[in-house]
């Protein structure tokens, strides 16, 4: 298998676990403590059920990410990425809008994090592949 396919499948599995780990401490961003507002905390009002299903399509696309339609596939996979990226880059300005008094770094939480680090190493994999010269087809001799 490409070592390009190896990351996009590393930062889609990062993607679906993330999806389901906290993303943001709601005692420090909203001052509240309930086990309502701790259920806000998983996937940030369902921002993770976005960037896990991203993530679940890319698992299928890196399947199809060679052979004749591999480059359809890589393009398709680097859009997943990039809007999942910028998911992450959108609840990041959220939380700079709300300016929690103990800071930015207190407000979020690991989940958030690994999304986009997930993010980042699948468009590296896809960007990998599209740069990838085309691999020439071996005579059946």
């Amino acid at each position: 298998m490409h070592k390009s396919r190896w990351l996009v499948l590393a930062g889609a599995l990062l993607l679906i676990v993330s999806a389901r780990l906290p993303w943001m401490s709601a005692p420090v961003l909203f001052g509240v403590d309930d086990p309502v507002s701790r259920a806000l905390e998983i996937g940030w009002e369902d921002n993770g059920f976005i960037t896990g299903g991203l993530g679940l399509l890319l698992v299928v696309f890196s399947f199809f990410m060679t052979g004749r339609n591999g480059t359809l596939f890589s393009i398709l996979g680097g859009a997943c990425t990039i809007l999942a990226a910028l998911e992450v880059a959108g609840c990041f300005v959220r939380i700079v809008e709300i300016d929690p008094p103990a800071g930015f770094l207190a407000a979020t939480d690991v989940g958030i994090h690994l999304t986009l680090v997930g993010a980042l190493v699948a468009l590296a994999g896809t960007m990998w592949a599209l740069l990838r010269p085309p691999v020439a087809l071996e005579s059946a001799t």
